[in-house]
Order: C-alpha cells, then structure tokens, then sequence
C-alpha cells in the first residue's frame, strides 16, 4: 500500500515545486531586472510587483518605469501590464493570446538636431564592428504568414490600452507636443486569411481627438484605414513654422475624415477620399495684421498619387481676408513674411524628374465667398489704402488640360461692382480669354496716385471700365472702354513732385462734354514676355497724352460750355437737373449713379426729408424701340456666332443699319411677341430700380425708409410724352 502512494506523493510534491516556482520566480525576475538593468539596457529600472497564475496562465506586472539617463524623469513607463495566454492551443499548433491589457502607458521622445534620449541604449544594441555592405535586391513582398511564424498560426484577441500618453519635445524648434488619455482597442490579430481590426483613439493636448481604424489582411496584404480627425489645434505646428516665415502667432483646427484603401506592396497605388474642414485659421504676422479664413471646405471623391489623379467634388472658401502691402524697399508683406534661405543651405535641385504619369485632377465646384482684400501701397506720397469686399469667385469642372469658365465678382467701396469672366487652360496660361467690367467706382479713394503722378487730388467723379482681353501664345489683343463722370480735382500741391507735369484742371474740363462725362477707348496689343509691356502703363500713358493734347486746344474751350446753376433742391446735378436714362438698357452708367448719389446726399443733412426717384418713359415708343434692338441683337448674335453679348459688343449692335438689306430680310423672318416684349422692359425697368437702390442704401444715413425707388404706373407710362428719366419726389417724414 505504501508503494501506491509513492506517486501521488512525487506529483503532489512537484506541484508544490512548480506553485512555489511561479509564486517565486517572479520575485527573482524582478529583482534581477532591478539590480542589472544598467547592464541591460544602460538604464536604471524600477518594476512593481509581478505574479503568475499557474491556473490561468494569467502574467500581471503592476508597474514599471525606466528612467531618462539622468535617473530623475521617465523614459518609458506604465501603470498596468496583464497578458492571458492558452498554452492548450499549442497542441493544434496555435499561438493563442486571449488579452492584452496595458494601462497608463508613458513615453516620452525629446529631439535635440540628430540626437535622441534613448540613443544610448541603441548604441548598447549596436556591435561596433562595421557590418559588410551587402546590395539587397528588391524583391516582391509575397511572404506566407505560416512561414513567418514557424508553421504556427497566431491570434491575439483583446489587445487593450488604455489611458496613455506620449511626449514629443524638439529642442531645436522649442516644440513640445503631448497626446494624452489615448487609447487602442484591438479586438484580435490573425497572422492568418482574417482581417486584423485596430481602433486607436486618443486626445492631444493642445486640443482636438483622433480616432483610427484599420482593417488589414496579412495573407494578401490589403488594408482598409478610416481616419477621424477632429479639431486638431494646428498651432502644434507653430514651432515648425519658424524654419520657413516669420510671424508673430498663428491658430486653427483641422478636422479630417479621410478613406484610404490599398495594399503593403504598393502604398503609392492606394485611393484616398474623405473630407477636409479647415477653421479660423489666423497667421498673425510681426506687423500685427492678420492673413486667414473661416472655413475651408474639400470634398475630395478620390486621389491616386501613383497614376496622379485627383477628382475633387467640391471647394468651398468662406470669408477669407487678405492683405497686400506695396513697400518702399521693393518688397511686399510677403516678402517679410517668407524667410529667405541661409547661405549654407543647399539649393534646390533643378533636375528632378518630372513625375512619371501626368497632373490629371478635376474640380467639379470652386467656390469663394464673403472673402475681402486690402490694399495697401506705401511707395507713394501719400500712401494708398483700399478695401475690395465681397469677393466672390465661381467656378464648374474646374480642371488641368481642357479650358474651363471662372466668373469673380466683387465689391468696390460705395457701391463699385467687378465683375470677371476668365476662360482658359489652367496647363496653358499663354492662352485666355478674360472680360472684365467695373462700375460705379468712385475716383475719390485713387486720389494718392492722382497726387503722386500729377500732384492734384482727385475730390469727386464715378467711373466705369469695361476690358475684353484675347491672348495667344502670351500675344494679347484688348480692347477698353472708359467712362468718367463729373471728376473733378482739386488745387496742385506745391511741394510734390509729381512724375508727370500735366495741367489736370484744364485738361479734365476740356475733355469733358457738355454732359459732364469723359469716354475714350484704349486699344492695347502687345507681347507679356516683352520686358518693355506694361499693360498698366499703356493705359495710364494713353490718359495723360490725352489730357496733354487737349490741354493746349483752346478751340476746345470755346465749346465748352460752364455748368448750370443749382437745382430747386440746391443739388448741382449738372448740365441738368435730372436723372436721364435709357429705357432699353437695364444697367445704369456712371453718370445716373452720381446725380442720384449727390439727390441722396441730402439725406444725410436733413434726417426728416423723404426721396421718392419715380422712373418714367415713352411705354410705346420704347416697345417699339426694344423691338428693333431685340431685331439688330438677334441678328448681332447669328451673324457673330455668339450666344451671349458683352458691353462692347452692345455698342457695335447699336451701329447696326436697320436699312441693311441683309438685316431686313432677317426682320421680316422673326416672329416677336409685343406681350412678351413689355413684360422684359418692365422687368429691366425693376432691375435699373433695384440696382440703384442697392448703390444708395451704401452711402451714410440712407435707408429704405428715407428712399425709395419705384418705376410709374402702366397707365402713365403708355400717355407719357418726355424724355426718358427718374422725376425726384420730396416730402417730410
């Protein structure tokens, strides 16, 4: 019978030896770490308690620290380590992990140039002894992931850290960037045919959250990431900055959801697309302006850097501001802003290859809005500032190799209004077609340069430019239009010395006509890489040789007649007292803008008084009028093949002879509804009004309720015999 206990005694004591050896070898692994880990890793460390379950194979480690090379501050540490293993699975040739719990991670990484902190235990690592240069031939990446795990199949599930953080500081740059709380949340690995799932998620710092997931497949290789950005405070990157502008502050957010899909092998292939949200971004330069945006907006549909496709749904820019300061060094605020590079930095290499695919990407939608630009010009006298507000930019299947339409708008102080239209290939500059109109600017706000170039201040006068700019092979063929209104200047300062001697007083009243207007064209043709073009130049040449020229015609003066006196109102209008317009135009010109801004200026010195601008026309002498124009414009149109007209092509529609055979047989072809025909000068006659209106309500003190703009009765208008214009109404509130 004794010998019957013999085993059961060997076991019992085994398992005594085995318990005691997993109670014990962890006191002996942690006191081995603690006292040799200068030997180890040249690092002191310090290790909490460690225990082993022999039941469920369960390790724990409380925690555990390896301190910086100072042995005062952490390196790498973390509160909380537990890993759950199943050694049953080994029978069937399993690796099996069934958690792995890491709490209160701690890493911190501090840059010094070149320098690392933990780059003395990487030299403790590295043999000294030279390794032999070996070429290495790029092979494809066709690995099987048995071969890479010894036969074994290897599943990790539950793989879990929580509340980490990580210390990046560079102290070259001054950068110090933290993510804290982070966490990662694995719900298993396979070095098998199923996709690996990963979730990070973790906080900065700074502001803003991240949250990853990425599904990848190593038997295959393919990988599928989602990226969450939100929030991200881009002032992290202030430090960075340093190295390329110079500025005083800079902030934003970044928010980001991003797809990318693609495979190890060949990350250039991989197609990303996502959406982009940039917001408040503010660069504060050293001059304490400010350059930035509200919202930027990308909708990207998908990106392939390989095949360098890029299709972009929308862009979307709202209330962007801007400045451009001219200097008297040469330079621009940009200039200042861009640090130039230092003598002993390499310069850039001219000779590299273009890519191998060409630039495809297409924009379905551009849009800008609620975006304004100051300029500023402090090479003159008296320096220039003015504001275009506004600004609004348009745009459709914006892309790099077919021409594509762009329409920009924007607003002028007072009511000015640009209006451009660019038609071109964005991979061929040296070809466009660009129209540009102006109206209702008002010339008071240029008078620096008026004093600058001629010594006399501009004091009044309105303006309107049209501009119709045809290019080929960098050869343009513009033509322009100019049309002034009542401008007037004012005494030449004495002790400027302008760059051209220009009697402005006399010239401007010669070439005025009995109107009070100035209009001339100014054709310009020419080459842009001609050194000696200028297109400003041109222009502002072809002014002052025509006010030069008419300055010294004394037959002009004895044509020109002085103005009238004041109105009932005591308003100078003028030549006359009254707003004359053209029924068969919808827009008014630079003319009706002043005399009905100098009738609202009355406004603002008596609150109590009341305008009412009433337009009135011949109703049927008009009809008939805009019948034959409707006529010569058509007929403008087919004999020209366009389908639209700009302010120039207006002016050759009205040179059209109506006694033109080949007109009058067009005539008698067409079919035109009188009803119809009424409705649209009825509705031009609305938007003449609302155009108007919306000018005035600009100006001081002016308001709907002191001003109103209305077009008569149907009934007055078909009986009406005068001249075609807006009658003043006035009354007290």
């Amino acid at each position: 019978m004794k010998k019957i206990y013999i085993p059961i005694i060997i076991v019992i004591a085994f398992s005594i030896l085995v318990f005691s050896g997993f109670k014990i070898a962890p006191q002996i692994a942690k006191n081995y770490i603690q006292d040799h880990s200068k030997e180890l890793i040249g690092r002191q460390i310090k290790v909490g308690d460690i225990s082993i379950n022999p039941f469920t194979f369960v390790v724990e480690v409380d925690s555990l620290k390896i301190y910086e090379s100072d042995e005062k501050n952490t390196f790498v540490g973390f509160d909380k380590f537990r890993i759950n293993l199943n050694p049953t699975k080994l029978i069937s040739k399993e690796i099996n992990v069934e958690e792995i719990y890491l709490k209160g991670l701690y890493a911190q990484v501090i840059q010094k140039g070149k320098e690392f902190n933990f780059n003395d235990i990487l030299n403790k690592f590295t043999p000294k002894e030279k390794e032999e240069k070996t070429e290495v031939k790029k092979e494809k990446l066709n690995l099987n992931p048995k071969e890479l795990t010894g036969g074994f199949d290897i599943n990790i599930k539950n793989i879990h850290l929580e509340k980490g953080t990580l210390v990046y500081k560079d102290k070259k740059v001054g950068s110090d960037f933290t993510i804290k709380d982070f966490s990662v949340q694995i719900p298993a690995v396979y070095f098998s045919r199923q996709d690996t799932h990963v979730e990070v998620e973790l906080k900065f710092a700074q502001g803003g959250n991240l949250k990853v997931e990425v599904k990848f497949n190593l038997e295959n290789f393919n990988y599928n990431v989602q990226v969450k950005l939100n929030d991200f405070s881009l002032a992290a990157g202030k430090p960075y900055l340093n190295d390329f502008i110079q500025y005083k502050d800079f902030k934003g957010f970044l928010t980001t959801h991003l797809k990318i899909n693609g495979n190890v092998e060949n990350p250039l292939g991989s197609t990303v697309s996502g959406t982009v949200h940039l917001k408040d971004i503010l660069l504060t330069e050293t001059s304490e302006k400010t350059l930035g945006v509200k919202s930027v907006d990308v909708s990207l549909s998908s990106a392939n850097l390989e095949k360098m496709d890029f299709k972009i749904n929308s862009i979307t820019v709202d209330e962007a501001h801007a400045h451009l300061d001219l200097l008297k060094n040469g330079k621009t605020n940009i200039d200042l802003l861009l640090k130039a590079p230092t003598a002993n930095e390499p310069p850039a290499d001219s000779t590299t290859p273009p890519p191998a695919n060409n630039l495809n990407f297409v924009i379905d939608k551009l849009e800008v809005k609620n975006t304004h630009v100051t300029a500023n010009d402090y090479t003159i006298t008296t320096p220039f500032t003015y504001k275009v507000s506004g600004i609004s930019v348009k745009g459709e299947n914006i892309n790099f190799n077919t021409p594509c339409t762009i329409n920009i708008g924007a607003h002028f102080p007072e009511g000015g209004v640009l209006q451009l239209s660019y038609k071109g290939a964005l991979s061929d500059i040296s070809t466009l077609d660009a129209y540009v109109s102006v109206k209702n600017l008002q010339l008071k706000h240029f008078s620096p340069y008026s004093k600058h170039f001629t010594a006399y201040p501009i004091v009044s006068g309105t303006m309107a430019f049209a501009s119709d700019n045809k290019m080929n092979n960098f050869n343009i063929k513009s033509k322009n239009t100019i049309d002034i209104y009542d401008i007037n200047v004012g005494d030449k300062v004495e002790d400027i010395d302008p760059e051209f001697n220009v009697p402005m007083k006399i010239g401007l009243y010669i070439l005025k006509d009995k109107d009070d207007k100035i209009q001339f064209d100014v054709p310009v043709e020419g080459n842009l890489k001609d050194p000696e073009f200028s297109y400003g130049k041109i222009i502002w040449k072809t002014v002052m040789n025509l006010l030069i020229k008419v300055a010294v015609s004394p037959l002009k003066i004895l044509g020109n007649v002085a103005k009238a006196g004041a109105g009932a109102v005591g308003i100078d209008l003028g030549k006359n007292d009254e707003i004359v317009i053209d029924p068969l135009k919808s827009s008014l010109n630079s003319e009706q803008y002043a005399k009905a801004s100098k009738i609202a200026d009355i406004l603002g010195k008596d609150p109590q008084l009341k305008i009412q601008l009433i337009q009135n026309f011949n109703l049927k002498k008009t009809l008939e009028a805009y019948r034959l124009h409707k006529l010569k414009t058509d007929f403008y149109k087919v004999t020209k093949g366009k389908s639209s007209l700009n302010e120039l092509d207006e002016k050759e529609v009205l040179e059209i002879n109506e006694k033109d055979s080949t007109f009058i047989a067009f005539e008698q072809s067409q079919k035109i509804d009188k009803v119809a025909l009424e409705k649209e000068l009825m509705a031009m006659a609305s938007k003449r009004n609302q155009e108007l209106l919306n000018s005035l309500l600009q100006k001081p003190n002016i308001n709907k309720k002191n001003l109103s703009i209305i077009t008569a009765p149907r009934s007055k208008l078909m009986q009406y015999k005068g001249k075609s214009l807006y009658k003043i109404q006035m009354d007290v509130k």
